[in-house]
């Protein structure tokens, strides 16, 4: 028979799991710590991990040293890893919300190995078109596209990446024929005219968008952004649509509560320097706001849902 713990045992066991608490927030962290990057080097999501890395460094008191692993290694490593709250992973949606619906055989488990840490930010995208296809907004490119069924050539890095996948929501929501182009060198090619059109992120377009070799036609946040304060969403041609990527950093499941909840408070602290805001914008990544580590893990469920209807509506199920 169950026997409950006397009053007493109880009170005793509560005041050493605080002590214990206690004791990890004062002693940690203790040594360097690791953040996991698994984008390619020198590319935004490093850079962003590095800015932050380094920032998190002054925090905390200690090291946190940029790690790059390639693809589902480094995803490994970070789920893998101790939980003792010295291993940090700067993660893509890609990896957390995404990869596992539409590709076979993912060797982790986003939702069982990883524990919400900070939102870092949104990564939108913007539908440019050369700017001899004579179109200023989506609108005259849906009328154009129209009336030239299939002629339009869309440049996209492939139908299975985020730009891809958005380029044909879009087309979708149109109701419009474009002649699919898929390649990894979008941009490069429709600023030279082989294409007509691409979907591509802010970083990647808005040098050419500002030297007017690329026109912009719509960007996918939920709002219209600084760089491109001319350039209306698409939500202001489809109401209600949205569509971004976004980075978040998490830990491997079982991390101290106390760490995480440190780790939140400082990159929260962080992201609210305008410097940092600013750098962090040059590279596609608009930082808004920091929920609680609970609160990010519901973000996560809720985008999982998202893809899974998604990824259901264009057939795109791993075969």
């Amino acid at each position: 028979m169950h026997r409950p713990f006397p009053a007493r045992a109880v009170a005793a066991l509560l005041a050493a799991l605080a002590f214990t608490g206690t004791a990890l927030a004062q002693s940690w962290p203790s040594k360097p710590l690791r953040m996991i990057v698994t984008g390619a080097a020198g590319g935004p999501s490093d850079l962003a991990a590095r800015l932050i890395s380094e920032r998190l460094s002054r925090a905390l008191g200690q090291p946190v040293r940029v790690e790059n692993r390639a693809g589902d290694d480094g995803v490994q490593a970070a789920a893998s890893a101790r939980p003792d709250g010295y291993t940090w992973y700067f993660a893509p949606a890609t990896v957390l919300v995404i990869t596992p619906y539409i590709t076979d055989l993912v060797p982790y488990s986003p939702e069982d190995d990883f524990a919400g840490v900070a939102m870092v930010g949104t990564t939108p995208f913007v539908v440019v078109a050369n700017p001899a296809l004579n179109v200023k907004s989506l609108s005259e490119l849906m009328v154009l596209a129209h009336a030239a069924p299939g002629r339009l050539a869309y440049a996209s890095p492939g139908a299975r990446t985020l730009p891809g996948i958005l380029g044909e929501m879009v087309r979708r929501r149109a109701e419009i024929d474009l002649m699919l182009v898929p390649y990894a060198l979008s941009v490069r090619d429709t600023v030279s005219g082989r294409t007509h059109i691409a979907v591509e992120g802010v970083a990647a377009v808005l040098t050419a968008v500002q030297r007017g070799q690329l026109r912009a036609l719509a960007v996918s946040s939920a709002k219209r952004l600084p760089e491109l304060k001319d350039v209306p969403t698409l939500a202001e041609t489809f109401p209600g649509f949205e569509f971004n990527a976004w980075y978040a950093v998490v830990a491997p499941t079982g991390t101290p509560d106390a760490a995480i909840q440190r780790v939140n408070r400082e990159i929260g602290r962080l992201l609210a320097d305008p410097d940092v805001e600013q750098r962090l914008n040059l590279l596609g990544i608009y930082p808004e706001g920091m929920p609680a580590p609970a609160q990010l893990d519901a973000f996560f469920e809720s985008e999982r849902a998202f893809w899974r209807k998604t990824v259901r509506e264009l057939k795109m199920e791993p075969k």
